[in-house]
């Protein structure tokens, strides 16, 4: 069963910078919208002449709708992932405990760091007065020079193309959040080649909050995103990684080493609709990223 809904037809516009204008809504715990909704447009209509993926508008909050919507759009977890529960091969359906609306309110304020040390509140992503999609995948990796992670960011790049970020059947954005500093995702980048809005967690709160915990697990089963990289070439990889950035102008300095983010902390996957966690897992280990596969069924990108 498939419940027909649909994303704001928001044109894509540049990120802002910080702004004091984003501000939870009074309502913000409910993450609901009573406000009328425009034409709504599907993914496959975009133009690939757009910005891929489009970048997040900025908003202001005095003109901004009110965050509730009916309850007839109200998003039911169970219903949505029991349309792969026939999918015997991929344990899709399996979903950690979700964050209630609760911990969603709580985390809502919490900053986010684009590279250029700008904030904005975390709940700006999902809230559907301010969000460019009514669907948002939001990616947690580790340190900024974890190998892992950067295999599975490549991964992503190649696994889901522009061709296929556009033809997702409910317009979703994807967002990748790492626990280093902000000046360091300009490097990040260059390291994974990945085309996805990056931010950064410093404090490691949003981490904290939504459950993912710090751990010494390397993890005994390669996962398919490193099928080609032993754990032994991983680790050298990434100790060559960050000796070649030391001796590019451009790179990293010796001082950015330690600048990573803490070592030890693992991530997951969410996905949000509407304002609310339908799915999400949270990294057991240090290679424990859900698969490519999973991400794409989730996205319904493959039936």
């Amino acid at each position: 069963m498939k419940k027909n809904r649909s994303s704001k037809n928001t044109s894509p516009t540049s990120p802002s910078s910080q702004d004091t204008r984003f501000s939870k809504p009074s309502n913000a715990s409910t993450m609901r919208t009573n406000a009328t909704t425009t034409t709504h447009t599907a993914a496959s209509s975009v133009d690939d002449s757009a910005s891929y993926p489009p970048a997040t508008p900025s908003h202001d909050h005095d003109d901004s709708p009110s965050c509730s919507f009916p309850p007839s759009d109200v998003v039911d977890a169970d219903e949505w992932l029991s349309r792969f529960r026939s999918d015997p091969d991929l344990a899709i359906a399996v979903s950690d405990e979700c964050p209630d609306r609760a911990t969603l309110a709580a985390v809502y304020d919490l900053p986010i760091y684009a590279a250029d040390g700008t904030s904005r509140p975390f709940g700006s992503l999902y809230d559907p007065a301010y969000s460019l999609h009514s669907r948002q995948l939001v990616l947690f990796v580790r340190h900024f020079y974890c190998g892992a992670c950067q295999a599975y960011l490549q991964c992503l790049a190649k696994s889901i193309t522009k061709e296929d970020y556009f033809s997702i059947p409910i317009p979703t954005s994807i967002i990748v959040i790492g626990c280093g500093k902000p000046d360091l995702i300009t490097h990040y980048k260059k390291f994974t080649n990945c085309p996805f809005p990056i931010f950064a967690d410093p404090t490691r709160q949003l981490f904290k909050k939504l459950g993912m915990v710090i751990s010494a697990n390397i993890g005994t089963t390669r996962p398919e995103y490193m099928k080609d990289i032993s754990a032994a070439a991983w680790g050298l990889g990434q100790m060559k990684q960050m000796r070649q950035s030391l001796r590019d102008p451009d790179g990293i300095r010796y001082k950015d080493v330690v600048r990573g983010g803490n070592p030890m902390q693992i991530g997951g996957e969410f996905l949000l609709e509407e304002g609310e966690v339908v799915w999400c897992h949270r990294m057991r280990n240090f290679r424990n990223h859900a698969e490519m596969g999973v991400l794409r069924k989730l996205l319904e990108l493959d039936e």
